[in-house]
């Protein structure tokens, strides 16, 4: 197989600050993404199916060196603060409140509305 690096691509992490960043790329008829701080990669038929690998081996990943930290060296203890780091970053996005109030819609006048 042959790597095609004028496919080669920079993207940042979802959710992440700029601490992690992902390469992809393609090789014959698959995808590949890597983070190269973590030195791990993922591949897929797929863009998405690619990324959705990424994003489950990081959670996995990241269990796992929370799991046994007091076993860690030295660069999985980094690993595992770059980690830590970003998935505070999700759970920061999925828990923020909006600091304008919900619109209340009344499901009477709504369900009327649509008939």
């Amino acid at each position: 197989m042959k790597t095609n690096n004028s496919d080669l691509r920079v993207v940042t992490l979802p959710w992440s600050d700029g601490l992690l960043s992902a390469r992809l790329w393609n090789v014959g008829d698959r995808t590949v993404v890597g983070v190269p701080e973590l030195g791990l990669h993922c591949y897929g038929k797929s863009q998405p199916e690619a990324l959705l690998r990424l994003f489950s081996a990081l959670l996995k990943y990241y269990r796992q060196l929370k799991t046994f930290k007091s076993r860690l060296s030295a660069n999985a203890l980094v690993h595992l603060d770059l980690l830590t780091h970003w998935v505070n970053g999700i759970e920061h996005k999925m828990t923020a409140q909006s600091t304008e109030p919900a619109a209340v819609i009344d499901m009477a006048s709504y369900s009327q509305s649509k008939r």
